[in-house]
């Protein structure tokens, strides 16, 4: 076990815990490891093919992250959790957080965050991006760990975990179901890609940029996210029955109707104007 293990001040003093990354030879499992090392930190991982376990992570390390597929992540929980004592500090990275917190809160003993990362591994770094962070149980490690987040340069939000899946509905699993409809809309039509792209707007030229970037993800992650989040029903069907009703009053010629649903949505975009901080519209 790594000497400062015990040093309960130690950790905003700039001590280096021992970091261990199960799954750690997956894309974010790589990506944090290079983070911690920069960070100064040492790091184990742990994987299917490695010669330390995921039971060994749990056993020699001060912060765990478990970076590993949604829908092991209960077993894996459960098998580690335990091993934990209650001066560690375990984290996640998965895209959902309620149902992860409590499990990582049931199985375990020690200090507990959820962490979404709202990027990808294909940054080069973490300035200026956003990190989402559910506090679960303690301060302590939560304080460093939102501290080394912040220090590297990411936009760090704190947040309930019910409160950041609902959000998630919005940001990733609506957003995901736009890129699907738009992409397979295209395809239903059969207009000529290339016409599109040589006569598309920035704004929709980043769109179909969006839509093409899909080639590199997985349907499976894609698929969890969508059905998995409790609240992304009641979006899609929220968002469904809007965009229903715009289409309705464009069949209709109702333009007193699209007026008001224009100047609606404008006084939305001024409040997004308005926001200030790091990460804010512009």
């Amino acid at each position: 076990m790594n000497e400062n293990k015990n040093q309960t001040e130690g950790i905003n003093a700039g001590a280096s815990p021992l970091a261990g990354i199960v799954g750690g030879q997956g894309r974010m499992g790589r990506w944090f490891e290079r983070f911690f090392k920069k960070a100064g930190l040492s790091v184990l991982i742990a994987d299917k093919d490695t010669e330390l376990s995921a039971e060994d992570i749990a056993m020699k390390c001060d912060v765990v992250v478990l970076s590993v597929p949604m829908e092991v992540f209960p077993e894996v929980v459960k098998r580690i959790g335990p091993l934990l004592p209650e001066d560690a500090f375990l984290t996640d990275l998965c895209s959902l957080k309620q149902e992860q917190v409590a499990l990582m809160l049931r199985h375990s003993r020690c200090e507990v965050a959820g962490t979404h990362p709202l990027f990808g591994p294909s940054e080069e770094s973490i300035k200026r991006r956003r990190v989402a962070i559910c506090p679960g149980r303690g301060k302590r490690w939560l304080i460093w760990w939102e501290g080394l987040l912040k220090n590297s340069g990411a936009l760090t939000h704190i947040v309930d975990p019910a409160l950041h899946d609902r959000a998630m509905a919005w940001v990733q699993a609506l957003n995901h179901f736009l890129c699907l409809s738009l992409g397979k809309a295209l395809e239903r039509d059969g207009i000529d890609l290339k016409e599109i792209l040589a006569l598309a707007t920035p704004s929709f030229e980043r769109q179909m940029g969006i839509v093409a970037r899909l080639t590199h993800q997985d349907p499976g992650l894609y698929a969890y996210i969508q059905m998995a989040n409790p609240y992304a029903v009641e979006a899609l069907k929220t968002f469904s029955e809007q965009a229903e009703s715009i289409h309705k009053i464009i069949i209709d010629n109702n333009v007193e109707s699209f007026n008001k649903i224009f100047k609606d949505v404008q006084a939305m975009g001024r409040a997004l104007l308005s926001y200030e901080g790091e990460g804010s519209i512009h």
